[in-house]
């Protein structure tokens, strides 16, 4: 085999490679006699069958499928004797056009992105902010409003009806002579949603002040689905009258309240939410001065990046902000226009992703970090805990998605960051 390799970048590679007759017509006959164990030819034992009659039959198979394992065999072989580490996209040159011959040598040519080559400086002693884990009473009471408000109920109220309110109506239908047409019983309507065929500013004019008892008039167009045929599109009236004032009402901020969720009383349920904001707060402010931290190795290294790998990087971006557009809705031309507007922000946001994959890797490196079989495995036992499911379910599901390596990943981050904030310097004791 004979290798050559061109540096085409700072982090691109050209690998040609030459595969000898010998090293083809070997590999070649290997696969013949592997298929002759397998064929069962009419008036031939297994393994029996002339190898004429093999190359007859299956000669365009068996050398499209040698061209794979050829170069997949002899490229890594390549790659271990130049000490080449592919990452990202791999592009083989003119890969249909090459043709495996048993009288000629193989020769492609591999295009490779491999890692930057850069010195990571001191990871010790970056700057952040300090965090304050104290909780207001302010902040209790918004966390409980909160709580309240997504307990919210529609209640009868003895009030005039207000803007966004509920008013429920016995309601009659008047042609323009007065002849009552149709009429229907216990309606609920709300004071933002006019009845088809009214007027939405003089509805809502009319309901808004509405009480119990008090009728209401209305002038319509009865609409094109009105249940009585002869009218539609005709004018007339719609004679309301009020039997009740509705309001979505949140529950008063009381012992009651907080029985309804398992506590003793509003006490206990305060001093829950004082812990479980203080908690997040801690955890808010780790995240925040570790991205602090992050942000500040970026900014104090300069290297180049593989291009393959910010592509993805952009690609997966844009992929998922275009599912996202197409979810709420929105047509496929504004989508193209969304996308185009947000190429070159996916692009900065892509290559600041792969410098900090390098980044965290190269701090590993440094201060050797590593992901043990024991984190993995604890991971693995959140996550089942979380999802109520066994341990072996999930590792089913990483292995069968290709997410282990992901998980890896996230967890060699996760210590990254410990290490960076662990031996950060606090610049600003004043907690924000």
């Amino acid at each position: 085999m004979q290798v050559q390799v061109a540096e085409t970048g700072p982090c691109s590679r050209s690998v040609t490679v030459q595969v000898p007759i010998a090293a083809i017509r070997e590999h070649v006959d290997a696969m013949y006699d592997s298929a002759n164990q397998q064929v069962r030819m009419k008036g031939f034992r297994p393994g029996k069958v002339p190898r004429k009659l093999l190359e007859k039959q299956f000669s365009s198979s068996i050398l499209k499928e040698a061209k794979e394992q050829l170069i997949s065999r002899f490229f890594n072989e390549a790659c271990r004797e130049q000490q080449i580490t592919p990452i990202g996209r791999i592009l083989i040159d003119d890969f249909e056009q090459l043709e495996v011959k048993l009288d000629a040598e193989l020769k492609f040519t591999v295009k490779v992105d491999v890692r930057p080559q850069f010195e990571v400086g001191d990871a010790k002693g970056l700057e952040m902010q300090a965090y304050t884990t104290v909780v207001t009473d302010t902040e209790i009471d918004s966390a409980l409003q909160e709580i309240a408000n997504q307990k919210r109920s529609i209640q009868k109220v003895e009030e005039a009806a207000q803007k966004g309110d509920f008013v429920k109506v016995d309601m009659r239908f008047d042609d323009a002579a007065g002849n009552q047409v149709h009429s229907r019983k216990a309606v609920q309507l709300n004071t933002n949603i006019p009845i088809a065929g009214t007027e939405a500013a003089q509805f809502e004019q009319a309901l808004v002040g509405a009480t119990a008892g008090k009728p209401i008039e209305l002038a319509m167009t009865f609409p094109a689905n009105f249940e009585k045929d002869a009218y539609r599109n005709q004018p007339g009236k719609a004679v309301l009258e009020v039997l009740e004032v509705l309001r979505v009402t949140a529950p008063p901020i009381d012992d009651a309240l907080a029985k309804g969720l398992d506590f003793d009383s509003l006490a206990a349920l305060r001093e829950d939410l004082r812990a479980r904001i203080g908690s997040e707060k801690e955890r808010i402010g780790k995240l925040q001065q570790e991205d602090q931290c992050l942000q500040q190795l970026i900014d104090r290294h300069t290297f180049h990046l593989p291009g393959s790998l910010v592509e993805e990087q952009q690609v997966a971006s844009l992929r998922s902000f275009a599912q996202r557009l197409e979810q709420s809705g929105m047509g496929k031309e504004e989508i193209e226009k969304k996308l185009e507007e947000s190429r070159d922000e996916a692009r900065q946001d892509a290559e600041r992703r792969v410098k900090l994959f390098f980044l965290v890797e190269g701090v590993a490196r440094q201060q050797k970090l590593f992901v043990t079989e024991g984190d993995v495995e604890g991971e693995i036992r959140k996550i089942a805990q979380a999802n109520s499911v066994g341990p072996a379910a999930v590792v089913e599901h990483l292995e069968k998605n290709n997410q282990l390596g992901e998980l890896r990943l996230a967890l060699l981050e996760r210590k990254v960051r410990d290490f960076l904030r662990e031996n950060a310097r606090l610049v600003d004791k004043t907690a924000t």
